[in-house]
């Protein structure tokens, strides 16, 4: 088989591809602001929904040790321990998401221009083959629509490695399945064209691609660093009265609490 081929005579065709191209750069560039922001500003982020978290626990440790102790009921520190883990696994859930795109942010690298070109060139070759919106067949194949995310994934990563044998492994499977010259008709063009339009610019107009703006501006990142730690002693102050009002229903229930992040 010769090099893969897809023929569109529909003149917007261009257009359209085009604007896919534009769409999935801009998320691109909105995910690395997102990372930059994080890692400018992540570690406080995570410190203060910590506290949040500590904040959230202890609340509901008064308001469930205080239902019991109004019925002249003893409290079950199992059943207690128990109630508090339900409650608060969607917030560890959310936690380990945001510990996670630290570490991820941490470890993401400076590249060089020339990788940058090259990365832009792979993606170029790719979206005519085997972009899902052009190439029905990349949706309906398994392996070409995973092997399509793959590629996505590492281009929104800047991960010129992972993209180059991304590439092999497509090329190998576009000639195993010997797809041939395909014909490709995209039904109402015109209004896809507009609904790309509209997500491009509702993507350039929302966060986390406005990131941008504060991480540029020295003295918004400082505003916002100020705002963070704000935030977090507020929790801290907070966490201390919830503290005292948690030792005189303890004292009054007998039971004794160790808390537990992980």
């Amino acid at each position: 088989m010769g090099e893969y081929i897809i023929k569109v005579d529909n003149i917007s065709y261009a257009k359209y591809e085009e604007l896919l191209m534009q769409k999935d750069e801009v998320k691109k560039q909105a995910f690395q602001h997102e990372r930059e922001y994080i890692r400018v500003f992540g570690e406080l982020i995570l410190e203060v929904f910590k506290m949040k978290i500590e904040s959230i626990r202890k609340k509901k440790t008064i308001e469930y040790c205080q239902i019991f102790l109004n019925k002249g009921m003893a409290v079950d520190q199992k059943a207690l321990q128990e109630y508090l883990e339900k409650e608060l696994a969607e917030y560890k859930k959310r936690l380990d998401e945001m510990i996670l795109k630290n570490e991820a942010a941490k470890k993401s690298r400076e590249i060089t221009e020339a990788d940058l070109l090259e990365i832009k060139r792979i993606y170029h070759r790719l979206v005519k083959k085997i972009h899902p919106d052009i190439n029905p067949l990349a949706s309906e194949n398994k392996e070409l629509n995973e092997l399509w995310h793959r590629l996505m994934v590492a281009y929104s990563c800047n991960d010129l490695r992972e993209m180059q044998e991304t590439e092999i492994l497509i090329n190998i499977l576009l000639e195993k399945l010997d797809l041939g010259l395909v014909d490709i008709f995209i039904p109402d063009i015109d209004e896809k064209i507009i609904e790309l339009e509209a997500e491009i610019k509702k993507i350039t107009t929302t966060d986390p691609y406005m990131y941008k703006a504060i991480l540029e501006d020295p003295e918004a990142v400082k505003q916002k660093k100020e705002e963070l730690k704000k935030e977090l002693k507020e929790y801290e102050d907070y966490g201390k009265q919830l503290d005292e009002i948690i030792s005189g229903l303890l004292l009054q229930s007998g039971v004794t609490i160790t808390w537990k992040m992980d």
